[in-house]
């Protein structure tokens, strides 16, 4: 009787961790086309009026650190109608390229958002240290990060040359604010 209870335990377990791997490769999936489908969209421009893109371009001078230029581009879809009967864009997708001085050292990001309901999606953070560079991938469901590449483990452990941009990122959970706060800035840029 135990050996039978402990067998259909162990069959259970099984079963639904099967079922979680489908689901989660069928989100991986789902960013990888939603992803290649910006892409797409946006090098081929497919409108023959004006683009729905918007950019923003800061230049300053940093004590200690020189020159600091920044270049975000947002990319949103046609105004509709939202429930409260507003017009409204949607943020899709969004590319923030830093540099510090004289660009030794900088910052790149990609950012995906669901373009129907504005959840994120998907992440990227390159850190340039002079020739060397440094990927993080960032993957999103109901607003988790569900997988990182690489692995949080692989991370390096203190603040270093290695580490994602010290200001912003101390955990995964901390990209999903930044994506937030990405998005608070281009409703920011779009006039009502």
């Amino acid at each position: 009787m135990k050996l039978r209870l402990s067998l259909l335990m162990i069959a259970a377990i099984a079963t639904a961790s099967l079922a979680m791997a489908q689901n989660h490769n069928k989100r991986m999936a789902q960013i990888r086309q939603a992803y290649a489908d910006r892409l797409e969209i946006m090098q081929n421009k497919p409108y023959d009026g004006p683009f729905n893109e918007a950019e923003v371009n800061v230049a300053k001078n940093l004590p200690g650190t020189g020159l600091y230029e920044r270049h975000d581009q947002y990319y949103f879809t046609q105004e509709q109608y939202s429930a409260d009967g507003s017009m409204c864009s949607m943020l899709y997708f969004a590319t923030s390229k830093e540099t510090y001085a004289h660009g030794m050292h900088g910052y790149y990001w990609e950012f995906l958002w669901d373009s129907m309901e504005g959840d994120p999606m998907f992440a990227l953070l390159v850190r340039q240290e002079g020739d060397t560079k440094k990927e993080y991938r960032f993957y999103f469901e109901n607003n988790k990060v569900i997988k990182t590449v690489p692995e949080l483990k692989q991370w390096p452990k203190e603040k270093s040359m290695e580490t994602l941009h010290p200001d912003v990122i101390d955990k995964p959970a901390d990209v999903l604010k930044l994506m937030k706060e990405k998005q608070a800035e281009f409703k920011t840029l779009i006039k009502k």
